[in-house]
């Protein structure tokens, strides 16, 4: 069998995806502590959690495909309507779907880099050029160098806010202003997936200029995996205008949320007094790891998500798998990155890393 002329050209040209990256240690991550992925260590809402374990009775029928009391949980914390959520399971469900949607051989899917592998990937999966413009010293999204690369063929430019992995941000401001410049062929995708960590007052979701500006081509990402600590569920969602929407329900990933997944996230979202909780310790673990890290003489990059990216000057694999042969997973890119754990894995961490680096 010649598996190459079975496979499609697409997936052929495609490079190795950086989201597949394996680590090179042989180790039981059972025993990991999970700093390397941005999940919640504090977990869901126990009222998500009762709703996830109501739902015996249901397993045997299939799920709203509609997702339709989701939609509308959704729609009416945002106040906007059901016609203007989709939802998928999880956010590389929702960036499938928008390849499929909107992009055709050739087109150009303009970002900066480095930011989340998945839309590289979803770029070259349908047969679209990825075009990357170097984020900036401060290692914040370059919104005047994405300016200057759009271009007749850019079909889809990505604003992931604040950044993974890099964890900065992008004012309200300065993302409106870019809007406005872009050509009326562009859709402009922002993901948001870490936005609800934010503490800066002008680092805020866009749902309020989407609700004021029903018609623009603007698609915001959202999840459940982080901030409501649901990621083993998988609960993708995006909002947009109404066309826009109902383009994306025909592709079948929009149809796959589970009967469990779809009743926690409807709790979850409903049980804000609990998140915000959460998010003050969130919030503190990271102000933690900046002032230690900064300590060690690392650099350190302002965060406004749930994880830090920082530089200790020497290899980040090196420093990944250093940890990992003591039980801590991290990111390595071209810097580290290390989710924000509960105060006693912070703790660790600092102690596990000064020692590392005074070898």
């Amino acid at each position: 069998m010649e598996l190459e002329k079975l496979i499609s050209h697409a997936l052929q040209v495609m490079p190795p995806s950086k989201r597949q990256k394996a680590l090179s240690l042989n180790v039981d991550m059972s025993k990991v502590i999970h700093m390397g992925l941005n999940e919640n260590p504090y977990g869901p809402s126990p009222k998500a959690e009762e709703a996830y374990s109501s739902v015996k009775e249901e397993l045997k029928y299939y799920p709203d495909f509609a997702a339709t009391k989701l939609k509308e949980t959704i729609a009416e914390f945002y106040q906007l309507k059901p016609e203007n959520v989709l939802t998928g399971s999880g956010s590389s469900a929702m960036i499938d779907m928008l390849g499929i949607t909107f992009l055709n051989p050739g087109d150009e899917v303009l970002f900066c880099a480095p930011t989340y592998g998945a839309f590289t990937d979803m770029a070259y999966l349908n047969g679209a050029v990825p075009v990357s413009v170097p984020v900036t010293k401060e290692q914040k999204f370059d919104l005047d160098g994405m300016l200057h690369a759009v271009s007749e063929k850019t079909k889809m430019v990505i604003i992931c806010n604040p950044n993974n992995p890099t964890g900065t941000y992008v004012s309200e401001r300065e993302i409106i202003s870019f809007l406005e410049k872009l050509p009326d062929h562009v859709v402009t995708v922002i993901d948001e997936a870490y936005i609800e960590f934010a503490t800066e007052p002008d680092c805020c979701s866009m749902t309020d200029y989407l609700r004021k500006n029903p018609d623009v081509p603007l698609l915001i990402l959202k999840t459940f995996s982080k901030y409501y600590g649901m990621a083993g569920l998988r609960v993708g969602y995006a909002l947009g205008p109404e066309q826009m929407i109902l383009a994306m329900r025909r592709c079948s990933a929009s149809w796959n949320l589970s009967v469990s997944a779809q009743m926690a996230a409807v709790e979850a979202i409903r049980d804000q007094e609990y998140y915000q909780k959460g998010k003050e310790l969130v919030v503190a673990g990271r102000e933690y790891l900046t002032g230690e890290l900064r300590s060690l003489g690392c650099k350190v990059y302002d965060s406004q998500s749930n994880f830090i990216y920082f530089d200790t000057g020497k290899d980040p694999s090196y420093i990944q798998e250093q940890l990992l042969l003591r039980r801590i997973r991290i990111g390595a890119f071209a810097c580290s990155r290390v989710t924000v754990g509960t105060m006693e894995e912070c703790r660790y961490f600092i102690s596990q890393l000064k020692e590392i680096l005074s070898l």
